[in-house]
């Protein structure tokens, strides 16, 4: 079978495809890139555990893994040890106790948003969400609330995709470039002023690695990398979890009755409906994998949303069943490379989610003007209208 990801077919829904990947060629050679495709939950598991057989280095993106297009330097596309130093600069904001003490500020954004729209009936679930994602990303990492917008506007700009388009092109590039822009002015300015906190950018700049500073490209890199996956995920994975729960009303009613069962719902829809579609790694020695033969320097992708429904790991894969609770989860990756906001995504997601609900009751999703992403890298709604019966809410 044929498989790449830059089709018309593959970028509108990829499902279908993976099915067939995961049944007939699930270590898939792509000759145009001369690139693997992991397609099944055991082998994109063990994948992120054999850090001798596979690398970061060189980027994870699918254009780099793909199309060799350069990469940042960031913690992103570092292996172990220089990973785990890069990485230590800022995981302390994301441990358990410091993103639980965020809850009160994802709430408040939460209902400052929400409460204009509360009269009206009606509302965009995307778009709100994806507005309290960059609120506060913008907050963490040290930007003014009206830069990180602008910027993710331009981000929106580099993803966007036209039918067909394989990979960025000179549009895309050109907001990439004015993301890149503006955020070399920020770092410049912040250079010659007292540190402002605890945020990211105060960290990156007063941090010594073996005595060096970072350079300015360095934290250009780590600001645009991190808008990138503070902003895109956890909006979509709130539309997909809404998305999911209004297409089966017993489900939803369960929800509404007992909010507790909110997290649970949040982990089903990330599992269904993985917004991050694929990411990957180059080979840095020979290897075979169900009798394929991996040569060092070819790519690997790793096919998140199709691992995380594997029928092999998840009986009835596709069925959003509120009451599963598997044994091991690929929803934010595994490994060195393991999501670094787990925790503050799973914080947002349930907090997000309880004040939507609170707004919403039994909501309606207009399936008529709902959008589905379209692209090789990510999945899920962007735009997901909604009615619901209007109020007086505080």
């Amino acid at each position: 079978m044929d498989y790449d990801p830059y089709t018309d077919v593959v970028m509108r829904d990829p499902h279908p495809t993976y099915a067939r990947l995961r049944a007939e060629s699930p270590v898939h050679y792509l000759a145009q890139y001369d690139c693997w495709a992991l397609s099944r939950f055991e082998d994109v598991y063990a994948a992120t555990l054999d850090a001798e057989s596979f690398s970061a280095r060189g980027g994870t993106a699918p254009g780099q893994v793909l199309r060799r297009e350069p990469a940042p330097h960031t913690f992103m596309t570092m292996d172990m040890p220089e990973h785990r130093v890069h990485r230590g600069l800022i995981s302390p904001r994301y441990g358990r106790a410091a993103v639980a003490r965020l809850e009160p500020q994802v709430r408040a954004i939460a209902r400052e948003l929400l409460a204009p729209h509360a009269e009206r009936g009606e509302l965009e679930v995307y778009a709100l969400a994806n507005r309290a994602a960059i609120w506060l990303a913008a907050d963490l990492l040290g930007l003014a609330r009206e830069d990180a917008e602008q910027l993710r506007a331009w981000i929106d700009g580099f993803f966007h995709r036209e039918l067909g388009q394989a990979g960025p092109g000179p549009e895309n590039y050109a907001c990439a470039g004015r993301v890149s822009a503006r955020l070399a002015e920020i770092v410049s300015a912040r250079r010659g002023e007292p540190s402002a906190g605890d945020d990211h950018l105060s960290a990156w700049l007063a941090a010594r690695i073996d005595g060096r500073a970072l350079a300015d490209e360095e934290i250009v890199a780590n600001l645009y990398s991190m808008l990138v996956v503070a902003t895109e995920t956890v909006p979509a994975a709130i539309a997909n979890t809404l998305a999911l729960l209004a297409a089966q009303p017993d489900a939803r009613a369960r929800v509404l009755a007992e909010p507790a069962r909110i997290p649970a719902a949040w982990a089903e829809a990330l599992r269904v409906d993985q917004p991050t579609n694929l990411l990957g790694r180059r080979v840095l020695r020979d290897r075979e994998l169900r009798g394929m033969k991996l040569r060092a320097g070819q790519g690997v992708l790793l096919l998140w949303a199709s691992a995380t429904r594997d029928e092999a790991e998840f009986p009835d894969a596709a069925r959003f069943d509120l009451d599963r609770r598997p044994a091991r989860s690929l929803s934010f990756g595994h490994g060195v490379h393991k999501c670094l906001g787990e925790h503050l995504a799973n914080l947002e997601g349930r907090a997000l989610l309880e004040e939507f609900l609170a707004l919403l009751g039994s909501y309606e999703v207009e399936w008529a003007r709902a959008e589905r992403m379209y692209g090789e890298f990510l999945c899920g709604y962007r735009c997901l209208p909604v009615r619901f019966q209007a109020r007086n809410w505080a």
